[in-house]
């Protein structure tokens, strides 16, 4: 009879089923496809341990799809010598801050398409808020109900929203 056999559970407790370490596998092999889906400058925020970096940017050169697949095997064992704690913080915050900037653009297009449809209570808003110059606010405005009324490229309407956009990034850097 065998140790196992003769249930011997001292060597076999505190340590996770097989199928619990496969589960730890797949999840840090999913964390290693999110690091391959994130940009080269966002990786470079990362502290990432080196053998992890050059894993990642050897993936990006490889075109066969099977190649790719190994590669990112490759990554997940490369994942299990790190400590995955931080590194799924730190892409929480990475998504988190994509998700602020996204409101934050979506907020700035309804100031946009308020002020090109005239809505003078967010021109008073946006010149108080912001320090605008309110000539410059509603001519813009004007001209991109203008081009927007003729089907035209919406030239001033962008320049608008680009307006909108420094002002709203300026404020948040002075906070």
């Amino acid at each position: 009879m065998t140790e196992f056999e003769h249930g011997n559970e001292e060597d076999w407790e505190g340590r996770p089923s097989k199928s619990q370490r496969k589960r730890d596998m797949v999840a840090l092999q999913k964390l290693g496809e999110s690091l391959i889906e994130l940009a080269p400058e966002q990786l470079g925020r990362l502290d990432l341990h080196e053998d992890l970096v050059e894993a990642i940017r050897f993936f990006h050169t490889l075109k066969d799809k099977e190649a790719k697949r190994r590669q990112q095997q490759f990554i997940g064992t490369v994942m299990r010598k790190i400590d995955p704690v931080p590194l799924r913080e730190a892409l929480d915050e990475l998504d988190q801050l994509r998700f602020q900037q996204a409101e934050a653009f979506h907020q700035i297009e309804i100031w946009r398409d308020a002020l090109v449809d005239g809505d003078g209570d967010v021109m008073t808003e946006l010149v108080g808020r912001f320090g605008l110059d309110p000539q410059q606010l509603r001519q813009l405005a004007k001209q991109a109900a203008a081009e927007k009324a003729a089907g035209k490229p919406a030239k001033n309407g962008r320049a608008l929203f680009r307006l909108l956009r420094q002002s709203f990034e300026r404020e948040q850097a002075e906070d």
